[in-house]
C-alpha cells in the first residue's frame, strides 16, 4: 500500500486527506503518506478513489494483531508435496543429435599490399588511387656545376666522386712544423703515427 501511495502525486495525496477531513497542511510527500497510513478514514477514502484491481475489498482491520496468521489460509488441511527419488534421470532412447555439417572454410588468400588497398577502397566505397612512385632526383648539368663549385670553395669532395657507405675524413693541408709536433706527441704518448704526415 505504501508503494501505491508513493506512486500518487502530492496533489492527489492532499485530496485524499481533505476528503477524510484531515488538514493536509504544507507537508512533504512522505509526511502526507504517513498521515494517510496513520488515519483509517484516509485509508478508506484512498480505497474508494483507487480500488485495488482483481482483488477482494479489504475490510478495515478489527484488531491490530501483526503476528496472527492470515485468515485465508486453512491450516487444518495437510498438503503433501510429492518428492522425487534421487536416482539419476533415465537416458532417452534417442541418439544425441549429430552436429550440423559445416561448410569448409574458404581458403585464405594471401593478398599483396596493393590488393589489400583495393579491397579496402571497395569496402568503404571510395576510389583507389595508386601511390606515386618518387624517382630519385638526377643532378642536372647546372646543379652539378653548382655542387662542384661549392665543393671547391669549402674544400670538400664533390658528391659525384664520393663513395657510398663509409665516410672518409677530409684531406688536411698541414705545414711541416705541425707534422713534426704531431710526430713527437705520438712518440711521447705511444700513439700510432698516422700515415697522413
Amino acid at each position: 500500500m505504501d508503494t501505491k501511495l508513493r506512486a500518487l502525486k502530492v496533489q492527489e495525496l492532499k485530496e485524499i486527506l481533505s476528503k477524510a477531513s484531515i488538514p493536509p497542511g504544507n507537508a512533504k510527500k512522505q509526511d502526507l503518506i504517513n498521515k494517510i497510513l496513520a488515519n483509517p478514514p484516509a485509508i478508506d477514502v484512498f480505497h474508494t478513489l483507487h480500488p485495488p484491481k482483481n482483488s477482494k475489498p479489504v475490510p478495515p482491520p478489527d484488531h491490530d494483531d501483526l503476528l496472527a496468521p492470515p485468515e485465508e489460509v486453512d491450516w487444518t488441511v495437510e498438503v503433501s508435496i510429492p518428492v522425487e527419488s534421487a536416482s539419476p534421470p533415465k537416458k532417452s532412447e534417442q541418439p544425441p543429435p549429430s552436429p550440423a555439417p559445416t561448410a569448409p572454410a574458404p581458403p585464405t588468400l594471401v593478398l599483396s599490399e596493393e590488393d589489400k588497398r583495393k579491397a579496402r577502397a571497395a569496402r568503404f566505397g571510395t576510389t583507389y588511387v595508386e601511390p606515386i612512385q618518387q624517382q630519385p632526383k638526377k643532378a642536372t648539368g647546372e646543379n652539378f656545376d653548382k655542387l662542384k663549385a661549392r665543393a671547391e670553395r669549402f674544400g670538400t669532395v664533390p658528391s659525384a666522386t664520393k663513395v657510398r657507405g663509409k665516410r672518409t675524413a677530409p684531406v688536411e693541408n698541414v705545414d711541416p712544423e705541425e707534422q713534426e709536433r704531431r710526430r713527437k706527441r705520438a712518440e711521447r704518448f705511444g700513439l700510432p703515427l698516422s700515415g697522413k704526415a
